[in-house]
């Protein structure tokens, strides 16, 4: 019984320290517990230069465009 428990918790840790990151599906996800210590992102100057914020709302932007049309872009260089 021991054992199963330290299997279990041993997979969860794996689980946790190798999962996969998925960007935000929310830009105001981006604003919640943000490591640089800002108290207020978007509003003080100090949380402009944040580079946790740059990055997850470029993911949230990246994740949520369009699929390029590859085929029309390969045509259209020709």
């Amino acid at each position: 019984m021991v054992q199963d428990i330290l299997f279990c918790l041993k997979e969860a840790a794996v689980y946790f320290i190798f999962k996969k990151y998925s960007p935000p599906q929310n830009p105001d996800e981006c604003f919640v517990n943000v490591p640089c210590g800002c108290a207020n992102p978007g509003k003080e100057l100090k949380c402009e230069d944040c580079p946790y914020l740059e990055a997850c709302l470029s993911s949230y932007k990246l994740s949520h465009q369009p699929p390029h049309n590859l085929k029309k872009v390969l045509r259209s260089q020709h």
